[in-house]
């Protein structure tokens, strides 16, 4: 790229410099800047010229030296070209040429207010085609997988659901089960078998229509993948007809239709898996209302499926721009459409915006990992690291996002008035009774999570607990070589919903809950889950699984801290906006005035 190899001439050439001096230097200084040979230090050197970006005069004889002039303004050719990269969707390289090369505070406050019209809505046009209503997300979350078999975390999740589809929907406000994939549904009295039958002319992107075939291959893969915990009592899937599926439990389950209505279960297409499984990700096909038209590590476009049976949603096309991580912790403003964790303060009033709100959010904790030796392996030294934290002190000093101390997984009525045990007394009295004698604490977390994280290192720091912070990215925190290597880990759990994702927590492989638990509970866990399943009341069913948080809060092996709401910014013309349960909006009803 020719804009970048005068920027590194620039910045290698012009330092001592006044602008438009000529400046000393030979081929070979020239060769050495731009890593490439004499010959081609002179073809470059021609195109500068061509462009009038620079004036070249080559010194001819022995001892007499080349003379090179700048004359394009470094800062307004940096900033032409980031935008052009950006036009292009080369996201990251524009963002890596502002970072290098960007050496005045105005070029990135000009780069960020043009970027500001770049985001949210706008009228794509291509030409002999009609223009597209799109939407342009800037994100700082990486797309690990879209593979719901192997799905973790809840904006990948998120973005399963555009593009796939599960047998049938659970709504959170209704509280009810709405048909999808499947018309309707019934099982035995013991709910250990479940027959589905399947809606007629469903397609995949691909034109292909799915049939019970397809669901018992997802089945099938599912229980070799990531999240087969969720089909650990399943028997057998039996297909009845190319309309009609059966599930087989080994034991009672009377919520596996909402096992079924979990991210995971989304229904995937043998005829194009079962060949070959690496291709098929690079663009993955579904049945859901959107469908991948691009997926590159800049972005993620997704496209209006015309034939979705439950109606083609109002937007052509959504693009999700992968933002530098950095990004978010430095002073970049984005007046943009959505915000995942938003890095601005959100008491700023801009023009125009509104924001949307759901308390149904975020959960933070930190979890001990009773498998590995350490101070932490004493209960009186788990309870003075919590007992130190003042929750409530956290929620004002942080503010942002956070609401309420947490007691729990979950949020409930009472969060407001929940008193926080904070007792620094009591936690030196106990860290003294432990022996602690001030070994370092490993305490992993992500990127957006570093705030909570050093504050709970001061707090640490005030009784003599030495907290060292390593900071992991999303794909390497739940390797088993990481994990292995930490003390604890801080972390944000999005439960969309309550039994199933309290389960998931328990049962999931990789869970930082299950995977640092301590052994010997494993069993009764195990027990307490089998004995909720086969309750036929969801009172009884969370009461039984509130007796595992509760020993876990008990024993401190898990401390929880605050409760996180979720928020969207959107300009007042937007409409059908909602943020779903894993704190995202539902693509498909948008649509702006």
């Amino acid at each position: 790229m020719l804009h970048e190899q005068y920027f590194m001439l620039h910045q290698k050439l012009a330092v001592n410099a006044p602008a438009s001096m000529a400046t000393e230097v030979t081929l070979e200084q020239i060769a050495n800047t731009l890593y490439c040979s004499a010959r081609n230090a002179k073809l470059v050197l021609r195109k500068l010229e061509e462009k009038e970006w620079i004036i070249w005069k080559a010194g001819r004889g022995r001892g007499i030296r080349s003379m090179l002039t700048f004359q394009a303004d470094k800062e307004a050719l940096l900033q032409e070209a980031a935008q052009q990269l950006t036009e292009k969707g080369e996201y990251k390289q524009a963002f890596e040429l502002m970072r290098n090369y960007g050496e005045e505070i105005r070029t990135h406050e000009s780069y960020v207010e043009w970027m500001n019209g770049h985001f949210g809505f706008c009228k794509e046009e291509k030409e002999g085609e009609e223009a597209r209503d799109s939407l342009r997300l800037p994100v700082y979350r990486l797309i690990d997988t879209l593979d719901p078999a192997e799905c973790y975390y809840s904006f990948p999740a998120h973005m399963i659901q555009q593009i796939f589809d599960r047998l049938v929907i659970y709504e959170n406000a209704t509280d009810q089960y709405l048909p999808a994939i499947a018309h309707h549904w019934e099982n035995n009295n013991d709910a250990t078998v479940w027959t589905f039958h399947l809606r007629k002319g469903i397609l995949f992107h691909d034109g292909k229509e799915l049939t019970a075939d397809d669901v018992k291959f997802t089945m099938e893969r599912l229980g070799r993948k990531r999240n087969r915990w969720i089909l650990r009592e399943l028997k057998n899937v039996e297909v009845v007809s190319p309309r009609e599926v059966r599930f087989i439990l080994n034991k009672p389950n009377r919520i596996f239709i909402r096992y079924l209505s979990a991210t995971c279960m989304s229904i995937v297409p043998q005829h194009l898996l079962r060949f070959n499984e690496e291709q098929y990700w690079k663009l993955p096909v579904g049945t859901g209302p959107f469908q991948v038209e691009e997926w590159t590590e800049d972005r993620l476009s997704i496209r209006a499926s015309p034939y979705y049976y439950q109606g083609r949603p109002h937007l052509d096309s959504v693009q999700i721009i992968f933002m530098p991580e950095d990004a978010e912790h430095s002073d970049v403003r984005w007046e943009r459409l959505l915000q995942d964790s938003d890095p601005s303060d959100p008491t700023e009033e801009m023009s125009g915006m509104d924001t949307v709100e759901s308390l149904n959010g975020c959960t933070t904790l930190i979890t001990w990992n009773m498998r590995k030796p350490g101070p932490y392996q004493s209960i009186e030294f788990r309870r003075a690291f919590s007992l130190i934290l003042n929750r409530s002190g956290m929620v004002r000093e942080l503010g942002e996002y956070r609401l309420y101390p947490a007691r729990g997984f979950l949020i409930d009525d009472g969060a407001p008035y929940h008193k926080d045990r904070f007792d620094p007394d009591l936690a030196k009295q106990l860290l003294q009774q432990s022996g602690y004698d001030g070994s370092p604490i490993r305490m992993g977390s992500l990127a957006h999570h570093m705030k909570d994280a050093e504050w709970v290192q001061n707090q640490c720091a005030a009784i003599g607990i030495l907290l060292i912070i390593c900071e992991e990215k999303m794909d390497t925190i739940h390797k088993p070589e990481v994990m292995s290597n930490m003390d604890c880990i801080l972390q944000g759990l999005v439960l969309p919903g309550e039994e199933v994702c309290l389960i998931e927590n328990y049962e999931q492989e990789d869970s930082v809950v299950k995977e640092f638990m301590d052994p010997s509970l494993h069993d009764w866990v195990k027990e307490c889950i089998d004995d909720a399943l086969a309750r036929e009341e969801c009172k009884e069913r969370l009461n039984l699984l509130a007796n595992i948080e509760e020993r876990l809060r008990e024993e401190a092996q898990v401390s929880f801290l605050i409760h996180s709401k979720f928020q969207a910014q959107l300009h007042s013309s937007y409409k059908g906006v909602v943020i779903n349960n894993l704190g995202w909006l539902d693509f498909k009803q948008i649509w702006r005035v």
